[in-house]
């Protein structure tokens, strides 16, 4: 079970700051001008604009530094900006404000998921689910982590209730398709992708999951097309670049996965996983780490002596 790229967080949920109430500790009247910073923090993200969020966020805590609301609104955007480490540091801090701030609970669990700390994660998630079960992406959140500390029948048990609450919520469908395959459950793998993919036929990271269960599953030519389909959706769609090229690789297709692979590559040129693959595919084509042929270079060597 794994977050895919680009999905904005398949598995990690986006808090909805703007509605945890704004809790001022310790402040006096002079916390209005901090309160309009929080709040145009809150919209900023609500926009997308992390760096933006972040300023807001800090201004409002140079002005009230217990300022509850703020520590977790610059958590979230931390979150979003994948600065874990620093995320929970914000979150609880907002906790030791405010103990009652169940979305910075739930949020820092999703900063300890990001820093692999999945047995803090299932703490947070716990807490955060005794005072609102119906919180479902904590629940999901949470059968990430089981999943990740290899706990596959409580992983599915939360996914299960997932899907039982919101059967329209995709999702829930990929991550436990995900889990299914960690047990060998192919069949009810691709059941669970199917219905994915028929509830958002339009995302390309649908199509990237479910042609790596095909490829696990050894029905590589079902893998290609499923890579293929995600590209066509997402030309720049890094991970079924990465898995198609390795596809065409695993029945030596070699001109094939160099396509694929050199793209990845031009995509995210520090990916240690696509270099791997590179350097074989040009390994067995008799290039050199430049791409070109033995024959070229000999050609090169002459006119450069001559």
């Amino acid at each position: 079970m794994e977050r895919t790229p680009g999905r904005c967080k398949v598995i990690v949920a986006v808090l909805v700051v703007a509605a945890m109430t704004a809790t001022v500790v310790g402040c006096t009247n002079g916390a209005r001008e901090a309160e309009e910073y929080c709040r145009a923090g809150m919209e900023r993200l609500a926009e997308n604009d992390v760096q933006e969020a972040v300023k807001n966020f800090r201004k409002a805590l140079e002005i009230s530094p217990r300022y509850a609301a703020a520590h977790a609104g610059l958590g979230e955007a931390q979150l979003r900006a994948q600065e874990f480490a620093d995320a929970e540091h914000s979150f609880s801090a907002a906790l030791e404000l405010d103990a009652r701030l169940t979305s910075a609970r739930s949020g820092r669990g999703e900063a300890r998921l990001g820093t692999q700390d999945y047995r803090g994660a299932i703490e947070d998630f716990n807490a955060a689910l005794e005072v609102d079960p119906t919180r479902l992406q904590t629940l999901s959140n949470r059968g990430y982590a089981y999943a990740q500390l290899g706990d596959y029948d409580r992983a599915l048990a939360d996914l299960d209730r997932c899907i039982s609450a919101a059967p329209g919520q995709p999702e829930y469908y990929v991550n436990r398709a995900s889990v299914r395959v960690k047990r060998d459950e192919f069949p009810s793998a691709f059941e669970d992708m199917d219905r994915a993919i028929e509830l958002e036929p339009q995302n390309p990271y649908n199509y990237v999951t479910r042609g790596r269960i095909y490829k696990e599953a050894g029905r590589w030519d079902t893998a290609t097309a499923d890579f293929s389909r995600a590209i066509e959706l997402d030309a720049n769609c890094l991970p079924a670049l990465k898995y198609r090229g390795q596809t065409y690789m695993g029945v030596g297709k070699w001109e094939e996965a160099r396509r694929d692979i050199d793209r990845a590559l031009e995509l995210a040129p520090e990916d240690e996983d696509a270099q791997t693959s590179r350097a074989t595919i040009y390994r067995q084509l008799g290039l050199d780490a430049s791409g070109s042929d033995g024959a070229e270079l000999d050609d090169a060597a002459r006119a450069a002596a001559e």
